[in-house]
């Protein structure tokens, strides 16, 4: 039967219990329990028990206590899902620090401390403790395990490979008792110091009894990185010059907002202007059809309602006057195309000559009417004719 089963190793494995807090899954708040609902939720049937339930609990827990959110961190809800093996051995290697109470406490490793590997390939080794990544409970201890750190090129160095030391686990390295010069477990007690009077927490030697204090913070300490970061000397240089520089930076900055300002509203005046064209056009458009369909539901309302005779009635001296409004109107058109035309231009001139001949022929005979001295009557002829 276990030849049926081997290729299922969750057959035999044991359900793994969820961390609880107050007595709540720490998935409660995050899959609410619903009621009567299938494929969606529904707010008025939502189960607010277990909510209403954590609140009362975390308005009575001490602010000593864990809450739940300290209980059911990112880290555990990973762990608690449905991931196979592989994917939780790489969670929890790479998110380790983040389980609850990974951290040692208390805390007994401070820099300056001297200590002894007690594990690993440079056991036996001594060193200060340079500095401590206590969130990984690690040491940075001198001299111990050092490794080869490449340096990238840049412009003015070539590529430079050099020697630094990396963390160490706490727990391969021991104090040294400073009475026996030998490694010795420390603790940490609290103690009456006899000058004040306070009580003040100290380190311990177990196999000798003296007391280490703990060193204080040293805030001279210059924090990153000496091979990657700039020196404090060349970054506290003073390289601006403000009676020089202040005017031009100054210009320079107001002539980039201008620019850049005075764009933004050029491009939104020309945006809304167009909008605003198009809007106006279409309001036009949409006013014209509204009258236009109003008088054609209300040409329609009364051919409907009213008698034809009536208003032809009505409106006969109207339509009479704009009959013969428009015979004026077409008249006084035709006189004047027939003014404009150049065959009664040249009719025109025409009788202008005729009348000029007649108006010299009648000057003659005067002329020579008086210039005859013959009577009248003697010039006429025997019919009485001139």
């Amino acid at each position: 039967m276990y030849a049926r089963f081997r290729s299922r190793p969750t057959f035999y494995k044991a359900r793994e219990q969820a961390r609880k807090a107050y007595g709540v899954s720490p998935n409660t708040m995050r899959s609410l329990n619903l009621k009567g609902a299938r494929g969606f939720q529904i707010d008025q049937t939502i189960d607010m028990t277990d909510k209403q339930r954590l609140d009362m609990l975390e308005a009575m827990r001490h602010p000593r206590e864990r809450d739940f959110y300290q209980d059911h961190t990112y880290h555990n809800q990973w762990i608690d899902r449905g991931l196979d093996k592989n994917q939780k051995r790489t969670i929890a290697a790479r998110y380790a620090f983040m389980k609850p109470g990974f951290q040692i406490e208390p805390w007994v490793w401070y820099p300056g401390d001297m200590v002894e590997v007690a594990s690993g390939e440079s056991r036996g080794q001594r060193g200060t403790i340079i500095a401590v990544v206590k969130f990984k409970n690690e040491l940075i201890v001198q001299n111990i395990n050092v490794q080869d750190v490449t340096l990238p090129a840049t412009e003015t160095r070539p590529e430079q490979i050099v020697q630094r030391e990396h963390p160490v686990h706490v727990s391969m390295v021991r104090h040294v008792d400073p009475e026996t010069n030998e490694a010795c477990d420390v603790r940490l007690v609290t103690v009456k110091n006899k000058e004040t009077g306070a009580l003040e927490e100290k380190r311990i030697s177990l196999s000798s009894g003296v007391l280490l204090p703990i060193p204080p913070k040293d805030e001279s300490i210059e924090v990153g990185d000496p091979l990657k970061d700039t020196a404090y000397q060349d970054a506290a240089e003073l390289t601006y010059e403000a009676e020089s520089e202040l005017a031009v930076l100054t210009e320079r900055k107001l002539r980039a907002m201008e620019e850049h300002f005075v764009g933004r509203l050029k491009e939104s005046y020309e945006y809304h202007r167009a909008l605003s064209a198009k809007n106006e056009e279409e309001m036009r458009r949409f006013q014209k059809d509204v009258v236009q369909r109003a008088a054609s539901s209300a040409v329609d309302a009364l051919y409907a309602t009213l008698d034809a005779d009536w208003w032809k009635e009505e409106l006969a001296p109207v339509v009479a006057e704009m009959l013969e409004a428009d015979a004026q109107r077409a008249a006084a058109a035709a006189e004047a195309a027939h003014a404009s035309s150049p065959a009664a231009t040249s009719n025109e001139a025409d009788d202008d000559d005729d009348e000029e001949d007649e108006d010299d022929d009648e000057l003659l005979a005067d002329t020579a009417d008086a210039s005859d001295p013959t009577p009248a009557e003697d010039r006429r002829g025997s019919d009485g004719k001139p």
